[in-house]
């Protein structure tokens, strides 16, 4: 077998393919949810996705841009909830093509696009888009005003930007590593008053703001303990995209809500 033919089976969809046989299914007859487990990428999973989609604004017609948009999962939630047309950008190439055979799985592939890009540099027309939503991102980031400037300039006016991120609280060192870091040397994570000054610098104006930690810990709390009812992660899971060391990733973040070190956030900003 060639090396070639060995990376083509152990590529992120095919892994994916692979777990979800595991538990029964297979990839002719899925919905949203069944891969939920393994594309919502972030803190909360679907429970924190479903109550932001209406705080975009958008409609059938409309087109949402998804900034860091990892395996698609929350750009379909929004396409399939609101009937809005979303494109993605992501730096992972890998991440991104996986992302777009997902969104042929569950029949998404037309309302669904993502695209291998810098969130800080993406390649569309000025006020091309008539929101954009960014979950998790900003702690990548060394320069997070470029990416609200980038969500600025591709906004229609009156479109809204919509953040859904953990934020720096206290004064206390945060326990790493985290999803987003693995040392504080590493770490971008602002406070919520970093952010919000970003965005009014860069000509937003604030909407609305809703604090998900109590939901982020509920859920958290719910996860770990369905693992340890099953005495192991399923085999759908965020250990297939973050690595082996994912329980200790999750461990430290849950921690940190609790200790409320960090808060996880839904900011709503507006293009006047």
């Amino acid at each position: 077998m060639t090396d070639f033919a060995i990376a083509q089976e152990e590529n992120l969809q095919t892994r994916i393919a692979q777990a979800l046989s595991a538990q029964g299914k297979t990839t002719d007859a899925l919905v949203l949810e069944d891969l939920a487990g393994v594309d919502e990428i972030h803190i909360g999973g679907l429970e924190t996705i479903r109550p932001i989609v209406g705080s975009l604004g958008v409609g059938s017609g409309d087109v949402t841009l998804d900034l860091g948009s990892g395996l698609g999962g929350p750009a379909r939630f929004v396409a399939r909830e609101t009937g809005s047309r979303v494109v993605g950008v992501d730096l992972s190439a890998d991440t991104t093509l996986a992302g777009n055979e997902l969104s042929g799985w569950v029949g998404a592939d037309e309302m669904v696009q993502l695209e291998v890009a810098d969130v800080c540099h993406v390649p569309h027309k000025s006020e091309s888009f008539d929101a954009v939503l960014s979950v998790h991102v900003h702690m990548f980031l060394q320069a997070p005003a470029q990416m609200f400037a980038e969500a600025f300039r591709l906004l229609k006016p009156g479109g809204r930007f919509v953040v859904l991120d953990p934020v720096r609280c206290g004064d206390g060192d945060l326990h790493y590593p985290v999803p987003w870091a693995s040392v504080a040397d590493a770490d971008n994570i602002l406070r919520e008053t970093e952010l919000k000054t970003l965005a009014a610098t860069t000509g937003f104006r604030p909407h609305t703001r809703s604090d998900f930690s109590a939901l982020a810990i509920d859920w958290f709390s719910a996860t770990f303990a369905r693992i340890s009812e099953m005495g192991g992660p399923p085999p759908l899971g965020l250990h297939l995209v973050m690595g082996p060391d994912f329980p200790t990733f999750a461990l430290n973040a849950f921690q940190n809500l609790q200790e409320e070190k960090i808060a996880l956030l839904h900011l709503v900003f507006e293009k006047p």
